[in-house]
This record gives C-alpha cells, sequence and structure tokens, in this order.
C-alpha cells in the first residue's frame, strides 16, 4: 500500500494528534526528543569501529544498546525553537540547561492537540492540551534538518530549513 507524499509539515503530524508526548527530553545541546505512541525497545547491536576511531568510541560501540522509543519518535534537530508551558518559557539560543529540563518535565505528558505553521517561514507550532507549546524555526544552517520524525515501522520524514520535507527509509 502506498500513501500520498507529505506536503505540508502538519501533516507529519497527524498520527501522533491526540496522543501524549512522554520521553520528553533535552539530548545533546539544545537538541529535543519526545516520543508518541506506544513503546518499543529498540535494540542497537555491537558495531565494530574503524581503526583510527578513539578508544571512548570504540567502547561505545562495542556495547549493545537498548531504547525505549514510541510510535513515531519526534527530534528537534538544528531548529531553533521555544517552548511554553504553565510555569516556563524557554529559548533554544537563550535557556540555560537546567531551565530546559525543568520546562520539558513539564511538557512530558501533555496530549498534542494540534500543529499549525507558525508566523516565520517555514516554522511550525505544536500545541498540547495542559496549554504546553513548542514553536520551531529555521536556524541558518540551511542544509540541516529543522526536525525529524522516525516511525517504529515506517519512513522517516524530515523538515529542513528551506520548507522542504524528505521521506526515506532506515536502511538508507
Amino acid at each position: 500500500m502506498s500513501t500520498a507524499p507529505i506536503r505540508k509539515p502538519e501533516e507529519a503530524f497527524l498520527p501522533m494528534i491526540g496522543r501524549h508526548a512522554w520521553s520528553v527530553s533535552r539530548t545533546h545541546g539544545t537538541f529535543l526528543t519526545l516520543e508518541f505512541g506506544a513503546p518499543h525497545l529498540e535494540v542497537r547491536e555491537p558495531v565494530v569501529a574503524s581503526s583510527d576511531s578513539l578508544p571512548t568510541v570504540k567502547r561505545l560501540l562495542a556495547r549493545r544498546r537498548v531504547f525505549v522509543v514510541g510510535d513515531w519518535h519526534f527530534w528537534v534537530q538544528y531548529g531553533h525553537w521555544e517552548m511554553r508551558t504553565a510555569n516556563h518559557l524557554v529559548r533554544s539560543e537563550e535557556a540555560h540547561v537546567a531551565q530546559i529540563d525543568e520546562a520539558v518535565q513539564e511538557l512530558d505528558g501533555q496530549i498534542l492537540l494540534s500543529v499549525a505553521p507558525g508566523a516565520a517561514p517555514n516554522s511550525c507550532v505544536l500545541k498540547f492540551d495542559l496549554g504546553g507549546s513548542l514553536y520551531i524555526w529555521p536556524s541558518t544552517d540551511v542544509g540541516d534538518d529543522q526536525w525529524s520524525i522516525y516511525p517504529f515501522n515506517g519512513n522517516i520524514i524530515s523538515y529542513q530549513m528551506n520548507g522542504s520535507i524528505s521521506e526515506h527509509s532506515r536502511a538508507e
């Protein structure tokens, strides 16, 4: 069964509308991740690092890693963002890590109500049921992804800074 290509960013979120965001977290720097839908175990088997890799990298890759992921893993990568909750207003390029972590904890568990285009070109706004919102807009790194959605079984959807959307399989 083939599906129609996604033409607008808000179309990528349709299966997540009405679902809880869980395991919301700040990852590397100000990257954000949110899980939606049922939990699944994802296992990354050990990998043999290249001979010129650092010893730390070799040790990390030699381990088996197990992660709990949702039906949809949403990753805000290089886009700028602003998160509003009942008690916090934080921006990716201005907030301290502790402030971001507090806001992220408050967004965790909220239900995604809608996704719509934002005021700036190539931006979007995610609205949640307990008053939370996440506004994402392009950074100056034109070639990078603002955000990506990784369905547990399905093609990865990426939204670039220039507003283009790409879909590709996990094998690519």
